[in-house]
């Protein structure tokens, strides 16, 4: 009997190891809760989504004082329009800045580049930054204070941990007839279990909130690293060099080739 094509090619044993979600990772290590990881993960989106909303409300503001400023009434719509166009331009911007930081350019791209004219170049760029836009929204700069709210939290929760052991060992050693040190000792252990189990919900909070940095960190950087969006890219941030090397030289010759023997880009630079 010939074996169906679609039967599994892998041990289909129970025993075989599954990879862990990523989400799971990044709470695992943390000691955080999955779904409070999700829960941060929407919460720092949702203020990205905020800060945006008041850039867009600041640069309408703008547009329409400086329309009232010169006196002229701006027909219906078009404060609307030219802010968004405004808005749309500073994205591109950013986009352009962090295509510059993120991608090294590969040589044939490059090469490709100087021999095309500022309208392809145009077309190239604004088809990397459409690409690029679409990647997980980093959060890398909620990063370094995250890191710094976990580490204090969980000071905060060792240093609750240790009073609660102490009073309970002097109190555990307190004499029968010593009423008054124990009632004493009995406060400071009530006073310290409550502060623990505070720092404990504030250092998950922390945990979950750290997890949500680092789960949507190693996101991106698989979105980056797939092949078709590498190439996009790649040809993206050669177009936009060549663009801004002709801005710098404008009589320079487009069509220069480069040497035959280039330098190799490093391993992992497109990342």
């Amino acid at each position: 009997m010939t074996p169906s094509s679609h039967a599994p090619t892998s041990d289909p044993s129970p025993w075989s190891p599954v990879p862990e979600r990523p989400d799971v990772q990044a709470a695992a290590r943390l000691g955080a809760d999955p779904d409070a990881v999700h829960a941060a993960l929407d919460d720092l989106d949702a203020t990205w989504r905020h800060r945006e909303e008041r850039r867009r409300a600041a640069t309408r503001e703008l547009v329409a004082e400086l329309y009232e400023r010169d006196g002229v009434t701006p027909s219906p719509g078009r404060v609307d329009t030219e802010a968004e166009a405004a808005c749309a331009q500073e994205r591109d911007e950013c986009l352009a800045a962090e295509l510059r930081r993120l991608v090294t350019p590969p040589v044939v791209a490059v090469r490709r580049a100087r021999t095309l004219g500022e309208r392809e170049l145009d077309g190239d760029c604004q088809a990397a930054l459409n690409v690029l836009g679409t990647a997980p929204r980093s959060l890398a700069e909620f990063q370094p204070e995250a890191e710094r709210r976990h580490a204090a939290e969980r000071a905060s929760l060792d240093g609750f941990a240790t009073r609660e052991a102490e009073a309970a060992a002097l109190l555990e050693e307190a004499r029968g007839w010593q009423l008054g040190r124990r009632r004493g000792l009995r406060r400071e252990l009530a006073e310290a279990i409550r502060g623990r189990q505070a720092a404990t919900y504030r250092a998950r909070l922390a945990a979950a909130r750290l997890a949500a940095i680092e789960l949507r960190e190693a996101q991106r950087a698989e979105w980056l690293a797939r092949p078709d969006v590498e190439e996009v890219l790649g040809v993206g941030a050669a177009a936009l060099r060549e663009l801004h090397d002709r801005a710098q030289a404008p009589d320079a010759a487009a069509t220069v080739e480069l040497p035959a023997v280039a330098r190799p880009v490093a391993p992992g630079a497109a990342r």
